[in-house]
């Protein structure tokens, strides 16, 4: 019930400010508000991009800030996928989407390509270090205990793979080769322009399949995918997250893991890292699928090419997971699990990812019904965001507690406050033209 109501008083809200904004609109005949250059620049990208990115990152501090108490709405615990799983991926492969649109950019600008490598090169430090220094928020500084992986060095290692590699292999001037002519070449020239990220792919997926089911700690079997601890009667205690958590504890240690996941809180076991180095193989898979989606947006044209592509895709890719996982939750060859950033859980959150990109073109790009709010506003500041929130989770107005926070009403009355600001500190930078990057 505080769900649904707290639904129509956003529902409501929204339906209230876009009345009230027409008819200002119509009053003072002002029509489009007068952008400055870097402004209009921002506008001519697709609004589905960015309001994509706004709803991921809201959705992000949402989740972060307790969703209400929901459990739902937060992290499967191993196995499985909750609402809130789908946020990190869908910011991740956002990112691979909009790399051939900043590379197209910057060609043609005649920016030779030892020089875009480097630019992101640059940016992806800048993020991992960026999330190093998170990691310390809550005090724990002390050199061999600072926790080296998390959520921007995820997305830094990703981005490195993902736009470097595309960066060096990219078409430069995106002019359709010999082999795109005929009716085959030009359906699947969105394809075959990425052909050689589709081979990285590969080669990123057979590893990561390898260590996966070959690499194992000493006593544990082989291919060990479960988090250990007490599950299935104690079977294999030592054992948790099968290879992904013995390569972090062999080459990161103990004392540089994440230290309080709900895994260990639930099931004991040696420590784990959902953000380790393992799942960061398939997390740049995820941002190469990304890239071929953005790859679609510069060489289709038509709102139908593009829209049936990403269907077409969005359909491959849930089968792919779901044949992996065995339509089950636990019996797949591969199950669906966030915390090892399994293969099958790359396919079927990118399918989810596919599906809202075309919601939301559909609606502000191709139909023009929706200009991307309350959303656009924080997709265009979505990191300076996310550090924020981190910096400020503690903090008051973001955050506060009264006597009784026993409820799932004043949980969620608290998480959507703080989210709230938030999304009124992006529409006010927005609105002053503040637009920060790395």
């Amino acid at each position: 019930m505080p769900l649904l109501i707290l639904l129509g008083v956003l529902l409501g809200i929204w339906v209230v400010y876009g009345v009230v904004r027409f008819i200002m609109s119509k009053v003072w005949k002002t029509g489009k508000l007068r952008y400055g250059d870097k402004e209009l620049a921002i506008q001519q990208r697709l609004r589905a991009l960015d309001t994509f990115r706004g709803i991921a990152i809201v959705f992000m501090i949402f989740v972060n800030d307790g969703a209400g108490g929901y459990w739902w709405l937060e992290h499967a615990t191993w196995n499985g996928l909750a609402v809130g799983d789908l946020i990190f991926p869908s910011f991740l492969w956002i990112m691979g989407v909009c790399i051939p649109l900043s590379v197209k950019g910057a060609f043609a600008k005649g920016v030779p390509r030892w020089k875009i490598f480097m630019h992101i090169f640059r940016r992806s430090c800048i993020m991992f270090l960026l999330g190093v220094a998170l990691n310390t928020i809550s005090g724990r500084n002390t050199l061999s205990e600072i926790r080296i992986f998390g959520v921007l060095q995820r997305l830094a290692v990703a981005y490195f793979v993902a736009a470097g590699f595309y960066a060096l292999t990219a078409p430069k001037y995106f002019t359709p080769p010999r082999v795109h002519e005929g009716a085959c070449g030009q359906a699947l020239k969105d394809v075959l322009s990425c052909m050689w990220c589709w081979a990285l792919a590969g080669a990123l997926v057979a590893v990561h399949t390898v260590i996966t089911f070959v690499v194992h700690e000493p006593g544990c079997p082989a291919g060990y995918l479960g988090p250990g601890g007490k599950h299935d009667d104690w079977a294999a205690p030592e054992c948790s997250g099968g290879a992904a958590g013995h390569v972090d504890r062999l080459l990161l240690g103990t004392d540089h893991l994440f230290q309080w996941t709900e895994r260990r809180q639930v099931y004991g076991g040696p420590h784990t890292d959902p953000e380790g180095l393992l799942g960061c193989l398939t997390s740049a898979v995820q941002a190469l699928l990304g890239v071929q989606a953005g790859a679609t947006v510069l060489l289709q044209r038509s709102h139908k090419a593009r829209v049936s592509r990403w269907l077409a895709w969005g359909l491959v890719f849930a089968l792919a997971g779901a044949l992996l996982a065995g339509f089950s939750k636990e019996h797949g060859v591969v199950p669906i699990n966030k915390n090892l950033w399994s293969i099958s859980f790359v396919f079927v959150s990118t399918s989810f990812c596919l599906v809202l990109l075309v919601l939301c073109y559909l609606f502000t790009d191709a139909w023009r019904l929706w200009g991307g709010g309350p959303f656009r506003a924080p997709g265009l500041n979505a990191i300076a965001l996310y550090v924020g929130h981190m910096v400020c989770y503690n903090m008051f107005p973001f955050h506060w507690k009264v006597a009784n926070m026993e409820t799932h009403t004043i949980n969620l009355i608290e998480a959507v406050w703080g989210t709230a600001l938030w999304v009124v500190i992006a529409h006010v930078m927005a609105k002053k033209k503040v637009f920060i990057t790395l």
